[in-house]
């Protein structure tokens, strides 16, 4: 399922990608944030690389609301790429597949992946528009 976790309680082990609607205060786990697993986060890592070119998967990058606003843009036409029904063949140029098997996974199932994947991003602006009005950060604390 592509989909953003909301519940910290839902979480089982620690491979999940954490963001968290302000600066990194040396805890991880917040209930404040939301979490992706590290197949879906993957997914959206070009968007997020694209815009701010010192994100480091394994570091907490603290990143600023004005480079938010450029994500979402590059969300948007991630977005748009995958409603304009695209040649399978040409994902990899626009979305990440973070394992070797990914791609042929996604492209099994590609109606509803693609589907769940434009659900995800929708969501996920949703969530960093509203949490833009109040802070100043959003950090991706990762693996």
């Amino acid at each position: 399922m592509i989909e953003i976790i909301y519940d910290i309680h839902s979480l089982e082990g620690s491979c999940y990608i954490e963001v968290l609607p302000d600066q990194y205060k040396g805890e991880c786990w917040n209930t404040s944030s939301i979490f992706l697993t590290e197949e879906n986060f993957g997914y959206i890592l070009p968007a997020l690389e694209k815009c701010y070119k010192k994100f480091d998967y394994f570091a907490f990058n603290e990143i600023e609301i004005d480079t938010w606003s450029l994500i979402n843009i590059e969300l948007k036409s991630m977005k748009q790429f995958l409603d304009s029904n695209p040649n399978p063949s040409s994902l990899k140029d626009v979305i990440g597949f973070p394992y070797n098997y990914s791609e042929r996974e996604f492209r099994e199932n590609y109606d509803t992946n693609s589907k769940q994947l434009i659900s995800m991003i929708t969501e996920f602006q949703s969530w960093i528009e509203q949490k833009s009005s109040s802070t100043k950060f959003i950090s991706v604390l990762g693996i």
